[in-house]
């Protein structure tokens, strides 16, 4: 199996990002992720304390350039999400304020270190919390622009959804030749919002992933997608978080109409009895929300 390592780290996804690494349609590889910058930088010796402040010059580390051989603008990319295993050390941090929380409330500068070990995170003498892996960033090069990986779009990106892990299918649409396919910012555990900014427990580690090509993509639909075990469901991201609310609603409505026959009037009344809809992402320049249905209402 090709591993795709972190020598070359990306905090910016763009179509003339350098290829770094190359796999084929239904090849199974792992990548390996790199942790934000944070306080366990501190617990390193001087000199890697320099280093790794000299190559974390941006938030969200992507390992790498992946060119997925076949790929074209127009195709749909489907991204398998396997086994993830998480490094054993993390941190959550808050800077003082951010969009969730503002200054006024005098909270000041807030971090926490953690031990990651037995499938629980240790986050006090008492409390030990459970590991619930996922992947912060998945995304494809937009067709022109170039974005700081903070940033969440169409193209995928930041977007900071419990639901991109072990056992989902997450698809993109394709902008550009080899997809650009770029991962990272792995979280142990991250509650809804991620209000701290560093807001989940924040940790690198390994994920196993494999890319399928759907060609082409449907036409109305924009927004990155994923199905998991019990759930099919989009994510969406924009400001405010009204309009990335429409912009989930509304591809999952024609997703629902695409896909399994449903007319557009008779699902939008059934998703408005059982949408399940949340905003998981406050603090980015985006927000991110996910709407999603049960697969027991649509099969």
């Amino acid at each position: 199996m090709q591993t795709i390592g972190k020598d070359i780290l990306y905090f910016e996804t763009g179509p003339d990002n350098k290829v770094t690494h190359r796999v084929e349609p239904g090849e199974a590889f792992e990548v390996v992720t790199q942790i934000n910058n944070g306080p366990w930088i501190d617990r390193l010796p001087e000199a890697e304390q320099k280093t790794w402040r000299e190559r974390l010059i941006g938030g969200n580390p992507a390992s790498g350039c992946i060119w997925v051989e076949g790929a074209k603008p127009g195709d749909m990319l489907s991204v398998e999400i396997g086994a993830i295993e998480v490094d054993p050390v993390g941190y959550t941090r808050f800077g003082g304020w951010n969009f969730a929380m503002p200054g006024w409330m005098d909270i000041g500068v807030q971090q926490k270190l953690v031990e990651i070990r037995d499938g629980v995170i240790h986050w006090s003498e008492k409390l030990k919390l459970p590991v619930r892996p996922m992947l912060g960033f998945v995304g494809v090069a937009p067709a022109r622009e170039r974005f700081s990986n903070e940033w969440g779009g169409a193209w995928g990106g930041n977007m900071d959804a419990q639901e991109v892990t072990t056992g989902t299918t997450l698809h993109l649409r394709v902008n550009c030749a080899g997809a650009l396919l770029h991962i990272g910012d792995m979280h142990a555990l991250q509650g809804d919002g991620e209000i701290c900014g560093a807001g989940g427990i924040e940790a690198g580690g390994k994920v196993q992933v494999t890319c399928r090509l759907t060609s082409p993509a449907p036409e109305k639909l924009r927004w990155p997608r994923f199905e998991d075990a019990t759930h099919i469901g989009v994510i969406a991201q924009a400001r405010p978080a009204e309009d990335a609310f429409r912009h989930a609603l509304c591809d999952l409505l024609r997703w629902l109409e695409a896909a399994h026959g449903i007319p557009a009037g008779e699902a939008y009344l059934l998703l408005g009895q059982v949408l399940e809809a949340r905003v998981t992402a406050y603090v980015n320049p985006t927000y991110s929300y996910v709407a999603k249905i049960a697969r027991k209402y649509v099969s």
